[in-house]
Formats: structure tokens, C-alpha cells, sequence
């Protein structure tokens, strides 16, 4: 690759690190364990994208391939060997997705059933093993529980109060979907800087606006975005439902594109300026309308 292709894709790549350098920072995470981290993905991709089928991913290999030396693939590869943790978020998508779309499971107006916990034919167990086999139903119930996204009745059934999944940021489930919101969207502009020609790319837009909004607009901007948004993803969810393959989860990758969209607010950081939080918060102090948690941050 030449310099004046490398210097600003190092550039670009310094300027994405920047948010999630924030969230680490703010959560203890040092340099040395994150630099383990970005070892790790260089070895997991040179292992994937770069050795041919069928020949042997030797640390030798790797090392040439990375710039990391053998004995730091040896060491990360050893730790990646030993990591047994696992998270379910794909698992639960799928059961809230079925819950919503699988006409089993769907009563006279298309509104999902209240349905017994355990059962051998239509009740959550069924749905459990039916669409994320390899889980307990007490185990995803819990963490729907938790989330408020269902309802266990006194008399043993189950109710859906929420299609979509929000778990809390800090749990592994949470901090397993950071990783994925991030990892498609990167992954959706490498595969459009590759393209040949015009049209062969995934869609990916943005809107932005050039001279800032007030606060008042800001905020109307989010609402929208938050009502327009949900029914679009719900329209898109929705067509995913009725048209995938039953059970593709289940085929050989080489059957089966599993596929999505993704929407998300972003507001432009500059360090300089207060975020539009704090924004917010001033206007709202000098307007009157701010709600004081107390007398201390009321002087």
C-alpha cells in the first residue's frame, strides 16, 4: 500500500478509535489490555481473510502476515483459547422476532399471545427451543424480565411487552451488541470502498445538518427520528420476518445471508463545547424549567 494511501487511513482509523477510546477510558480499561485486543483482531482476521483455505495457521505464518511477533500470537492465542464466556444476544433477537411474526404465536388481530411458560406445543419453552436451541427458557425469560421487555403472569404465563431488545450498556449482552452495532457499519464501508462500480455497494446514507440546530430543534429532531425510526425498523423487521428462510440460522453459511439494517442518532463531538446534554441542561436552568436534584447543584 503507498504512503498517501496509508497516512489517511491511519488517520481515519485514529479519528473512529476516538469514542471507543472514551468508553474504555471511562470504564478502566488500559492501553495494554486493549492493544491485546487489536493484536487479537489482527490474528483473528489474518487467520480468516488472509490464509488460504486448508493451509495451516502456524504462528510463524501469522507473524508475517501481522508484524506481531510469535511469541505474542502464541500468548493471545492461548487466552483466546481459554475464554468460555458467551452471551445470547442473537438468541433473544430471535425469539422476540418469532414472538412478533410467527403466526403459531400470533393471535386473531397479529398481536403475539400471552402463552404458557413450559409446554410441548405453543408456549415459551416451545419458542425457546424452537429458535434459540442451546438456552434455558427460565434463563431468557430472566433477562426479558429484567429488561422489561415481557410479563410472567401469577398463573404461568408469559406476556411480550416489547418487540425490541435494549439491554442495559454494561452488560455482556449490551457490550456484545457495541461490538456488533460498530463492527456492521465498518464492515458495510469496507465492503463499499471496494466496489467496483457505482450501485454495487450496500446502501449507507446520512443526513446532516451544516449549521447546527437550537435546542428546542435538537430535540424535535430526536423525537423524530426515535417515532420514524421504530416504525421503519419495524417495517423492515417485519418483511425480514415473512420472507427468511425458516430455521436459517440452522443452514450451512454457503445457503444462508444473514442480513439487517441498522439506525442510529449521532451528534458531531467538539472538544471544545460543552456535549448537548450539558447544553440542554443550561438552557433549561436560565428558562426555569430545570428540575434540581438537590440544593447543592442548585448553587
Amino acid at each position: 500500500m503507498s504512503e498517501k494511501v496509508k497516512k489517511p487511513l491511519i488517520a481515519a482509523c485514529r479519528h473512529l478509535l476516538h469514542p471507543l477510546v472514551r468508553i474504555l477510558i471511562r470504564h478502566g480499561v488500559s492501553y495494554g489490555e486493549f492493544s491485546d485486543a487489536v493484536r487479537g483482531a489482527f490474528i483473528d482476521i489474518a487467520s480468516v481473510d488472509l490464509i488460504p483455505v486448508g493451509r495451516p495457521h502456524s504462528d510463524s505464518r501469522l507473524s508475517i502476515l501481522t508484524g506481531i511477533k510469535k511469541e505474542e500470537i502464541r500468548r493471545i492465542r492461548a487466552q483466546d483459547a481459554n475464554d468460555d464466556s458467551e452471551v445470547g444476544l442473537n438468541r433473544i433477537a430471535r425469539v422476540l422476532q418469532a414472538w412478533s411474526q410467527d403466526p403459531e404465536y400470533l393471535g386473531p388481530y397479529g398481536l403475539p399471545l400471552e402463552i404458557p411458560l413450559y409446554g410441548d406445543t405453543i408456549s415459551f419453552e416451545h419458542l425457546v427451543k424452537t429458535y434459540a436451541d442451546g438456552v434455558t427458557p427460565r434463563a431468557l425469560l430472566d433477562e426479558l424480565l429484567r429488561v422489561n421487555a415481557a410479563l410472567e403472569t401469577d398463573d404461568g404465563y408469559v406476556r411480550l411487552l416489547n418487540r425490541t431488545y435494549l439491554p442495559s450498556p454494561l452488560d455482556p449482552v449490551g457490550l456484545e451488541r457495541l461490538g456488533n452495532v460498530v463492527s456492521y457499519f465498518i464492515d458495510t464501508v469496507d465492503f463499499n470502498l471496494q466496489k467496483k462500480k457505482q450501485g454495487e455497494g450496500r446502501f449507507e446514507r446520512y443526513a446532516i445538518t451544516m449549521e447546527g440546530l437550537s435546542a428546542n430543534g435538537f430535540q424535535a429532531f430526536d423525537a423524530l427520528i426515535r417515532e420514524k425510526g421504530q416504525e421503519l425498523l419495524e417495517i423492515l423487521d417485519d418483511w425480514l420476518g415473512e420472507n427468511e428462510i425458516k430455521g436459517g440460522h440452522r443452514l450451512p453459511p454457503n445457503e444462508s445471508i444473514r442480513t439487517g439494517v441498522g439506525i442510529f442518532h449521532f451528534v458531531e463531538k467538539d472538544p471544545t463545547i460543552p456535549d448537548e446534554n450539558e447544553i440542554l441542561v443550561q438552557i433549561a436552568k436560565r428558562s426555569g424549567t430545570y428540575e434540581f436534584k438537590d440544593e447543592g447543584e442548585r448553587q
